[in-house]
């Protein structure tokens, strides 16, 4: 019985490195293998292209935590400025790898829903102070879940 492929995939024999496959479904749909990097023009489109959706994905979390939290305009666009500050460089962290740090691929940092209703309850009991207080440590936290997460 002779399986039908896919449009767009062909079978064909190819070699791939550290593997005994002889046979494979090529996919000529797809333009550039995970480790080849595309064009300039291509790349910046993708990258504004992942902007555009990215970014107002990170600022309304912190837009509710504000509002919801009683905090004025001219807070609420300092947070913004932070938010994409710290997103930014978390950002750029993540897609250089600095050692052990970072992922070495393009992964986009943002904000967290679990962490509003924590952040909306520290501005409005105890204000900005404490609850960047509380970001910073809960930062810190993670940063120590993440370094031990093999032996779990």
């Amino acid at each position: 019985m002779r399986h039908q492929l896919a449009p767009g995939l062909q079978s064909g024999s190819y070699s791939i490195p550290g593997a005994s496959v002889a046979t494979a479904e090529v996919n000529r749909n797809v333009r550039y293998e995970p480790e080849e990097s595309p064009p300039g023009a291509i790349t910046v489109g993708l990258g504004v292209q992942a902007g555009v959706i990215t970014l107002p994905a990170i600022v309304i979390g912190v837009v509710i935590v504000v509002k919801a939290g009683g905090g004025s305009d001219g807070y609420l666009a300092w947070a913004a400025f932070a938010v994409l500050l710290v997103s930014g460089f978390t950002t750029l962290v993540q897609a250089v790898r600095f050692g052990r740090i970072g992922a070495g691929h393009i992964l986009i940092m943002g904000t967290s829903g679990a962490f509003f209703a924590v952040c909306i309850a520290a501005l409005l009991e105890a204000g900005p102070a404490t609850m960047a207080s509380l970001v910073v440590v809960s930062s810190l936290f993670q940063f120590l879940l993440a370094a031990k997460l093999s032996l779990l």
